[in-house]
């Protein structure tokens, strides 16, 4: 009996060690590194953000919605059972409402995983990198249920804009499903495109992304011929990033492409605005090129086309960001050059996301008439503790780009009159219309709301500075909407995810007179280990006339998602910030307002908050970690597994000496 009792201790001992790390009251105290995989796999994860199962993921490719089984689908690449990137495969989701998703064909295992490097295409034994999908076949057919993807096969690496290029590391492969994605054939004679323009010394030549494009059809024939066309990202060493336009043979052949040239071309590290534009980088990365439609209920005239580009930038000056990749947007007007080729020539260029969302992707959901992208959010751990975590990445909430129209701006300062995020034409009336790239998160995010603690609070004013005033609400996991009115020498916002003793939060807040929206998160963890740098994002506050004498500053209009690590904010449905945070305290849940130094008066009304959100995964547990590949030659963890084993019979014998 007592030989028994001391097993069950000895084994409630190894469990401790590895379950309940994810409940130790102040993380900080203690080496990450040193933790048993997967051991706070739950601590710091989010439940309403699409992430793979467990591991490492990154870019999501190939998004798109089958008319014929009403469902929408997503793919993302992963490597199964690592925490790094490498040996990129891709795994799968699918939901009826982009909202709860469900793994295909299912979480266990590595059963999620669609498209393997190698498999069934020679060409694409070092990785599957990113592409597209749309529900037709290869012969046009949109009809048939049958899912044709066009995607970077990668043969030799490495592959980067500042390393070297071995010829033949990359081309662009085909593959077909008849099962509505979740099994691929390849096609027989792949690659379909081989190699990029001759002679160039390119930097990188991928991710293709193809679909109708009615105004190129325009331009080029004068109507519309149903074509497909593809960009593919690339780059040309020590000259610059260059988007390349691809058109197929036919509208009813996707195996074969013809080069129409360069859409866009840029110099190294161009930027259209330093403050306001982010930079062009070196190569470009997962490129999505579209059109919108100006919409009456977002101040359009439903009938004015824009061309726009979505565009990862690589090697970007970092002043203003804190990585060399950004995730940028440029509106452009096409016209011919004189060798005949196609070009885009930027009127406008904006940032997507100002913090560490990347990669963004696209499809057009013909259901709602709307474009809706998806991005990757990189984690900030800085890969402490990264075996820990379990897992590596998630991607965005689903968002709608649209095309912002502001009507009757009055522009102070001239300060419109400088290109950027935004083209400006005068009205008779001497003000003038404003017009952008709006981003928002879809309208079926209020699904998450279902079941939530809800509060409102009509309005509460401030005169003076408040580093900290609760709003009586602890919680993981939130949505927060809020109008603000801000006087201009003063800042105003929100601090978050605060431990009741004060020495963990998130501040953020706007200064109106610089114009940025600052995410603080100096003090967000105790553990140093862990990225805590300022994010700034550039957002103006427009002013409107309303008559001859009468003007209406622009209030701040915030929409924030808290989700456990995960923080996305979006400014005015124009300007957004994406980020992870790490508190190392259990207690760091609290709430409430922050005003700065004030020299009037600060108002927040119409505060909506919904905590406790739903999880999008509903057919997995919380715990859907996997055995990770283990370390060769890990000293550190041998020694750490060593001394705590140790210290367990250490007890044993200690309580061997009390009860004998």
């Amino acid at each position: 009996m007592k030989i028994k009792s001391q097993i069950s201790i000895l084994f409630y001992l190894i469990n401790l060690n590895l379950i309940l790390s994810k409940d130790i009251e102040d993380l900080s105290k203690f080496n990450l590194t040193n933790f048993e995989d997967n051991s706070l796999f739950t601590r710091w994860r989010p439940i309403y953000h699409i992430s793979s199962p467990n591991s490492w993921m990154n870019d999501p490719c190939a998004p798109y919605y089958n008319r014929k089984t009403k469902t929408y689908h997503l793919y993302y690449q992963v490597q199964p059972r690592h925490i790094q990137w490498g040996n990129i495969s891709w795994g799968h989701v699918k939901s009826k409402d982009m909202i709860f998703w469900e793994d295909v064909i299912s979480w266990e295992k590595e059963n999620y995983v669609s498209l393997i490097p190698g498999k069934g295409n020679n060409e694409s034994i070092q990785g599957v990198f990113t592409g597209s999908a749309l529900p037709i076949s290869p012969t046009g057919d949109e009809t048939n249920g049958i899912v044709t993807i066009i995607y970077t096969s990668v043969k030799y690496l490495p592959v980067g804009w500042n390393v070297p290029y071995k010829k033949g590391s990359e081309t662009q492969s085909l593959a077909i499903s008849y099962d509505d994605g979740i099994t691929f054939e390849h096609y027989g004679n792949n690659p379909i495109i081989i190699s990029p323009p001759d002679g160039w010394n390119i930097t990188g030549w991928r991710d293709p992304k193809f679909e109708k494009w009615k105004e190129m059809d325009l331009f080029l024939y004068g109507s519309n011929q149903n074509n497909y066309y593809m960009t593919i990202s690339s780059g040309i060493r020590g000259i610059g990033p260059r988007l390349l336009l691809y058109q197929s043979s036919s509208s009813n052949n996707l195996t074969h492409w013809k080069y129409l040239g360069p859409i866009l071309s840029v110099p190294g590290n161009y930027t259209l605005n330093k403050e306001w534009s982010g930079s062009l980088g070196y190569n470009f990365e997962v490129s999505n090129s579209f059109s919108l439609r100006e919409k009456i209920e977002d101040g359009g005239d439903n009938q004015t086309i824009h061309i726009f580009t979505s565009i990862g930038t690589e090697g970007g000056n970092t002043s203003l960001h804190q990585s060399p990749q950004w995730s940028i947007w440029i509106e452009g007007i096409l016209s011919k050059e004189k060798n005949n080729n196609i070009k885009m020539d930027i009127i406008a260029n904006g940032v997507t996301d100002w913090g560490d969302a990347y990669a963004f992707n696209s499809f057009y959901d013909s259901i709602y008439d709307r474009r809706i992208f998806y991005g990757w959010i990189k984690e900030n751990h800085e890969n402490y503790g990264e075996r820990s975590f379990g897992y590596n990445g998630q991607l965005t909430i689903p968002r709608e780009v649209f095309v912002q129209v502001i009507p009757n701006i009055i522009n102070i300062n001239n300060s419109l009159s400088q290109q950027g995020p935004w083209t400006i034409t005068s009205n008779p009336n001497g003000t003038n219309t404003f017009k952008t790239l709006g981003i928002r998160p879809i309208n079926e995010i209020i699904k998450l709301r279902e079941n939530s603690q809800f509060i409102h609070r009509i309005s509460q004013k401030f005169n003076r500075r408040i580093d900290y005033l609760s709003l009586n609400i602890s919680s993981l996991n939130f949505e927060l909407k809020v109008n603000i009115n801000i006087s201009l020498n003063s800042t105003a916002g929100f601090i978050f995810r605060r431990s009741s003793n004060g020495l963990e939060y998130t501040t953020l807040y706007y200064d109106p007179f610089n114009e940025y929206l600052i995410l603080n998160r100096t003090y967000s963890s105790l553990i140093k280990q862990f990225q805590n740098h300022t994010i700034y994002a550039k957002h103006i506050l427009l002013t409107k006339q309303l008559s001859s004498n009468l003007f209406e500053k622009e209030l701040l209009s915030l929409q924030i998602f808290v989700d456990n690590s995960l923080i996305e904010i979006y400014a005015n449905n124009r300007t957004v910030i994406s980020t992870h945070i790490y508190p190392s305290l259990l207690d760091s849940l609290h709430l409430g307002y922050f005003v700065g130094e004030t020299n009037g008066v600060v108002e927040f009304s119409d505060i909506s908050i919904w905590s406790n959100l739903q999880n999008i995964f509903p057919l997995r547990p919380l715990n859907t970690s996997m055995d990770l590949v283990a370390l060769t030659n890990n000293m550190t963890i041998m020694l750490s597994n060593f001394y705590f084993f140790t210290l367990c019979f250490c007890v044993m014998f200690i309580l061997e000496m009390i009860y004998p």
